[in-house]
Parts: C-alpha cells; structure tokens; sequence
C-alpha cells in the first residue's frame, strides 16, 4: 500500500514539520498517548499494529491538519508472517491472517487489510476499505488454558473462508460461511495447543 508508512517497535523515527509561514500552534499525536509540540519530534513506538500520526498547525486562524498511518511489526519477530495488502499479521508476526470472500453469483475475491488494528486484533474489507466486514482476534490464552484463541465477528452474509496460519509451526485453522447465511462469531479457545510453545 502506497500510503502506508513502516516501522518497528523501538526504532526511533524524525517527524518533521514542513508547514511554511508562521506557526502559532503544533500539536503531534501519534496513536499511542503520546504527544509533541516540536518542529521536529522524535518518536518510537513499542507495541505493534496501525498507528496514526496527526499533524495539527496554525497560524492563529486557518488550522491544517495531516495525517499519516503507520504499520509498525516486531522488532524480533515470533514468526514469518510478512504483512501485506491482504494478509494481516498478529501477534508479533507469529500469526497470518487472510480471507477470501464469495457471493452466491459466482463473484470471488481477496478480503483486504484495514488500516486499523493492533498486536492481536485487525479489520478486513471486501469491496470499499471504509466498509468494514470481518473482525479477528488471535489471544494468548495460554494461561487460561494452554491455547492460543481465535475471536471474529462479520457483518454480512457473504461466503467467506478466513484463515490463520501459526507461521512458527504451520498449524492452519480455517473459519468458513456459506454466501447466503448470516456469519456466525468465532470463539475458537481451542484453536492453537501448539503456540504457547515458545
């Protein structure tokens, strides 16, 4: 995705205020509780998953505003999972997230990652990146008991098959609905015995 920024936890990155003119106020937020009001802010963020930057300038009387959105991924990741317009990775990249989507007429497609989401959750869209069709969650439940879980939730009733691969040790689980029927929630905390092994 072209308008997607990267980075890794940790890694220390310049922001850098380009406005021209006289700047009366500046205000940085980056997502994470932070915030600055320097020309030239560095930050670094230490969880991964979508991160918004906002700008806010003014001159005293014509405020302007610029964002940009941030995938920040492991620094040491726990699996192979490499992120891209259709696979979302989480759990510090231990766990690859896809789906495909099909209606009753025949039509097919690959469900696209939404910019928004964090270590262990993320979005996908089917036909505009705005309307939101497929939430999924990968938690440790290890303590609880002795699995890694698997949560979602869909709004339509598309035919879709979603599936989260442990790229640490291969292990595949698929999620499935048939074109036609209502989705019905995942709550799968069974779905991997062998990701608490570390």
């Amino acid at each position: 995705d072209a308008e997607l920024c990267r980075a890794v936890t940790g890694e220390a990155l310049r922001f850098t205020d380009t406005s021209t003119g006289t700047v009366r106020f500046r205000r940085w937020e980056f997502s994470d509780g932070n915030t600055s009001r320097s020309g030239a802010p560095v930050h670094a963020w230490s969880s991964p998953g979508f991160h918004e930057v906002i700008l806010e300038v003014s001159d005293g009387t014509s405020p302007s505003t610029a964002r940009r959105t941030f995938l920040v991924t492991a620094a040491e990741p726990a699996g192979t999972c490499t992120a891209d317009a259709e696979t979302l990775c989480l759990q510090d990249s231990r766990y690859a997230v896809t789906v495909e989507w099909r209606d009753g007429a025949g039509g097919a497609g690959a469900g696209r990652v939404v910019h928004a989401g964090t270590n262990d959750s993320g979005l996908f869209s089917f036909f505009d990146r705005s309307n939101w069709e497929v939430l999924i969650k990968v938690l440790d439940g290890c303590a609880a008991n002795g699995h890694v879980w698997v949560f979602g939730g869909s709004t339509t009733d598309l035919g879709y098959v979603i599936r989260v691969t442990d790229t640490a040790t291969g292990a595949l689980k698929e999620y499935r609905n048939e074109p036609g029927s209502p989705a019905a929630a995942i709550t799968d905390v069974a779905a991997f015995p062998g990701g608490c092994d570390r």
